[in-house]
């Protein structure tokens, strides 16, 4: 059984190699960048650039924070055998969600397909406030679309909703 400070370190080394291929490989060969940008934040590989680099750094503060400071206990697996097995079902449900959120996103588009998904993720995460579940679940999608769509000048796609999005 691993130690709690096993795991924080295989988390760690498993953060800083994603945030290195994305930053490396997936961001360079999947965004494509138009040549000239009037503001870098405008700039298609801006914020997933922006997004690595703080996975890069948090899995870099961990290494560091559990390799110097280590753990108060060194003893075996501090969660039960249950708990894990919820984790990891948990841990699935999330896979299946986002593979559904890449599927769907053709058919239903970028709006309705958020909403679909930031709802799900949200339950998964165990938010029980209505207000805040409808709230983050309808209204950062529609916020997002508009600012890359109508400000960022980037085509979203926007599936069945589109004759309401875009207007006729």
């Amino acid at each position: 059984m691993m130690t709690s400070k096993q795991r924080d370190l295989l988390s760690a080394v498993f953060f800083i190699l994603i945030a290195v291929l994305l930053l490396a490989v997936a961001i360079p060969l999947g965004v494509v960048e138009p040549k000239k940008v009037k503001f870098a934040a405008l700039n298609p590989s801006y914020y997933p650039k922006i997004v690595s680099y703080c996975l890069l750094a948090f899995g870099l503060l961990l290494l560091v924070t559990r390799v110097f400071l280590g753990s108060k206990t060194n003893t075996t697996d501090d969660t039960k055998s249950s708990d894990n097995h919820i984790n990891v079902i948990r841990l699935l449900w999330i896979a299946c969600i986002l593979a559904l959120y890449y599927l769907s996103l053709p058919l239903l588009g970028f709006v309705l397909s958020s909403i679909i998904v930031l709802a799900a993720l949200l339950i998964t995460a165990g938010e029980k406030s209505i207000v805040a579940l409808l709230g983050i679940s309808i209204v950062l999608p529609f916020a997002l679309y508009y600012f890359f769509v109508k400000v960022a000048n980037i085509p979203i796609p926007s599936g069945v909703l589109e004759p309401f999005l875009v207007g006729s």
